[in-house]
């Protein structure tokens, strides 16, 4: 059964927006989930194309989640491939997972579609689906992010019936804000389990030109050496993080990552990196810097392709890895398999190399030889 679009409203009443939008961290019996949204065709006027508010409640079949009845409305031709789109929602409560998957699939059907999603409050944000759920999300491509108080007024002079009155922010508005951005980005900054085929398909390919390809995704395996053996320790994947407030490459992701993970002085680790593209001249000499700290730490870099391989400024960061005892070498067939069985939502389906793959390898292969010689 379809949602039931009696439950999209114009506006709601000050009351309704003040009990269901309140940022505390924790609160009971806020079990009706509003969705404020706003589409606008992109571009440089970016006029709005709609505007109105869903909502459903919290404890009924996920079909009947506002998440759910916003993708029944627009799915199919509402948005015409031919238009750019850019979605906006403001939530009372962060989507569940079983509507994130929805959305996910949703974003993945229309590639014309950018999606920010933020939120008043965080749902379940210690339980571990739910902050998976939020990972996913923004691997997907969606803006996930804490409603902060120019957002709260917008809503106000946009959604609710306020007879006139400017929005007036609670006791501990501030408060509440900054600990669920703080909770919102610790729960982004953690490794990413997998990727989709399609993402490792579109960022792997070791095209000598690669068009568009504006992030860098890094796989990585953290062993501890032994004696005579490796253990795992920890797999994961970082994306370049679209926080405008960091802008931090997938590099400094697993850095930043790897220094709050407990590291033993006396044990002896091994991390192995799959990315998308080599460093950037800064990330270089930051991981050069970490090297030459932790002398108890080994890595070696499979990449698919080099960035600006014929920029002296690049060519030397490559260089710096190398002098501090990093190994750094071009992805071949076998590591692609590799990381396509270990780092990506394969549905047990093998991996199909691409025309060129061999090739490509070859020049980027020698390239790279000539730069470390």
């Amino acid at each position: 059964m379809k949602p039931q679009f009696r439950n999209t409203v114009e506006r709601m009443y000050r009351d309704t927006f003040f009990y269901n939008f309140n940022n505390r961290p924790i609160l009971s019996r806020r079990n009706t989930v509003w969705l404020c949204y706003e589409v606008k065709t992109r571009g440089p006027s970016m006029p709005t194309w709609g505007t109105k508010i869903f909502r459903g409640q919290v404890y009924f079949q996920p079909q009947y989640h506002a998440e759910m009845c916003f993708l029944s409305r627009f799915c199919g031709n509402q948005l015409p491939a031919y238009k750019r789109f850019q979605i906006t929602w403001f939530v009372s409560w962060n989507p569940c997972p079983d509507c994130v998957a929805k959305v996910i699939e949703f974003l993945a059907e229309h590639p014309n579609v950018t999606l920010t999603i933020s939120a008043a409050r965080l749902y379940y944000y210690w339980g571990r689906d739910w902050r998976r759920a939020l990972r996913r999300l923004h691997q997907a491509g969606a803006r996930v992010k804490i409603m902060d108080y120019e957002e709260f007024a917008y809503c106000w002079e946009n959604f609710v019936y306020n007879e006139g009155q400017s929005f007036m922010p609670w006791d501990k508005f501030d408060d509440n804000y900054a600990f669920l951005h703080c909770k919102l980005k610790e729960i982004l900054r953690n490794p990413m389990e997998a990727m989709y085929p399609g993402t490792f398909y579109f960022h792997f390919k070791n095209l000598r030109k690669a068009y568009g390809r504006n992030e860098t995704w890094l796989c990585f395996t953290v062993e501890i050496i032994k004696q005579r053996s490796t253990v795992s320790w920890q797999t994961g994947v970082f994306r370049n993080q679209v926080d405008p407030e960091t802008h931090c490459h997938a590099e400094r992701c697993f850095l930043s990552w790897f220094r709050d993970n407990p590291l033993s002085p006396k044990k002896n680790y091994q991390v192995t990196w799959y990315t998308s593209w080599s460093p950037c001249p800064e990330c270089a000499g930051e991981v050069a810097e970490f090297l030459a700290r932790y002398s108890n730490v080994q890595l070696t870099i499979y990449t698919a392709r080099l960035y600006y391989f014929w920029d002296t400024d690049y060519q030397e960061g490559l260089r710096s890895l190398s002098e501090e005892g990093a190994s750094v070498e071009i992805m071949g067939y076998e590591d692609f398999k590799y990381c396509w069985e270990n780092f990506v939502y394969n549905g047990d389906e093998p991996f199909k190399p691409w025309k060129g793959l061999k090739y490509n390898f070859l020049f980027l292969d020698s390239k790279l030889q000539e730069i470390l010689e």
